[in-house]
């Protein structure tokens, strides 16, 4: 074989050796950057419960009450907009609240079915979908600054988008939060129709475990628009996201308990969540530091009514911001 001949090979051999590794690189930094934007994690690590002045660590003569949370958030995140509530628990009861965390609403309904938690917060879309023969029941649920049980989630873009409606989705690529929540819902179940619009109108419709990776993918461009809870959007605005349009107000997300299992640890949590009153100097100084969607308290849940007060909004129209 001539030199040139030999010369020749190693060349080539050399052009695909760097197509192979170039190929894998490209795999690799998907990979990471999906698991870096994405954090769906069960297992995920949560911060120390001394992050919070006041948490209390359970000894062994005390009942621990399990609360389940789906993680709509990162871990740290859940952690940091719920775990006031259990500190509050904790401290006006004998018993120590801790958080259990579920990748899904149907993995939360069935751990309160089987007894592994004693009551969950669950969305209201999954609220609305509960019958009789579920056996879960909805106890307590949120209230605004107005002291109703009305929240939004609203439609985001970048602040120097075109996008200035819902029209204006048309062939364009949007990211929406989990198929289960109201907030993963609301444009494939009204929203668009609401605008002479329809999914097979829009590039692509993509579901996403958390609300703020649907921030981030909007913030990065890889998609045009988003939606999610009206509390995260306003967080999020300095950061250049602006508000395109507001879904319908409908119930927020109602602590739900097993009919099986009324205990007198349920009852008291109940009680307790429900004695909150925002025009209370001393309870609005308590809940100033919490998450926006449990700030003012909770009122009691009429199961009968509620699939009413959420479907009847469905019908409705969004409104601009």
């Amino acid at each position: 074989m001539s030199p040139s001949s030999t010369s020749s090979i190693k060349s080539g051999m050399v052009t695909w050796l760097v197509l192979i590794l170039a190929v894998f690189l490209v795999w690799g930094n998907n990979l990471v950057y999906n698991k870096l934007v994405d954090i769906r994690h069960k297992n995920a690590p949560m911060p120390s419960q001394n992050t919070f002045l006041g948490s209390a660590r359970s000894s062994r003569d005390q009942t621990v009450v399990r609360v389940g949370v789906v993680s709509k958030f990162a871990p740290n995140i859940i952690y940091r907009l719920y775990q006031p509530i259990m500190d509050y628990l904790n401290t006006h009861s004998d018993r120590h609240h801790e958080l259990a965390l579920s990748e899904s609403y149907q993995d939360a309904a069935r751990s309160l079915r089987l007894g592994e938690v004693q009551a969950s917060f669950l969305g209201a879309w999954m609220c609305h979908l509960l019958t009789p023969e579920s056996g879960l029941i909805p106890v307590a649920m949120p209230v605004n600054a107005e002291g109703l049980p009305r929240f939004q989630v609203v439609l985001i873009t970048a602040a120097d988008s075109p996008i200035h409606s819902l029209e204006d989705l048309a062939g364009k690529k949007v990211a929406v939060p989990s198929d289960q929540a109201f907030s993963g819902n609301w444009l494939q179940n009204g929203g668009l129709l609401s605008a002479g619009l329809q999914v097979a109108d829009l590039d692509t419709i993509q579901h996403f475990q958390h609300h703020e990776t649907v921030i981030w993918q909007v913030l990065r461009g890889n998609f045009a628009a988003g939606v999610v809870k009206e509390s995260l959007a306003q967080r999020y605005q300095s950061r250049g996201l602006r508000t395109v349009a507001l879904s319908p107000a409908i119930p927020g997300p109602p602590l739900v308990i097993c009919n099986k299992n009324q205990s007198e640890e349920v009852q008291e949590m109940v009680q307790l969540l429900l004695s909150l009153d925002r025009n209370n100097a001393q309870d609005r100084a308590l809940m100033q530091g919490w998450t926006p969607e449990f700030a003012f308290g909770f009122i009691p849940v009429d199961p009968r009514s509620f699939k009413e007060d959420f479907l009847g909004p469905m019908g409705a129209e969004g409104s601009a911001p």
